[in-house]
């Protein structure tokens, strides 16, 4: 009995010393979680100013954010998570005036624009084979 004791209290101290970032080690599925628009690199390229509401959306999808304050800013975010930890974080700011598309910011259109150019890269280097 005494050496069942011990060997639970044991257990239970080394396993009371681990931290979180301990047991997030531990081989076990994590899931891969995956939030809001996943943006086409070709669509975003292809924004141009003076484009209507009607066709951004069209190419681009409901926006997830519409702010009430400010009617004339659309924003479309994606994030991968894994385990809580975020691997992947991906903005877009779509500013109209006059029911037209202005001005386009946030770190999506570089991701689209290298995805691109990754896939061009890609069919020259299979032409060349």
């Amino acid at each position: 009995m005494n050496k069942t004791l011990c060997l639970a209290l044991a257990a239970l101290l080394g396993l009371a010393a681990c931290s979180a970032e301990r047991v997030s080690l531990f081989p076990s599925y994590k899931l891969k979680v995956i939030q809001g628009n996943h943006l086409d690199a070709r669509a975003v390229a292809s924004l141009q100013p003076g484009m209507s509401r009607d066709q951004v959306q069209l190419m681009l999808g409901t926006p997830l954010l519409r702010d009430p304050f400010h009617a004339d800013r659309w924003d479309y975010t994606y994030n991968v998570a894994r385990n809580g930890v975020v691997e992947d974080i991906r903005t877009l700011t779509l500013h109209f005036s006059n029911n037209q598309l202005v001005k386009a910011e946030g770190n999506a259109i570089e991701y689209a624009i290298q995805q691109l150019q990754a896939e061009e890269a890609a069919a020259q280097k299979a032409q060349q084979q």
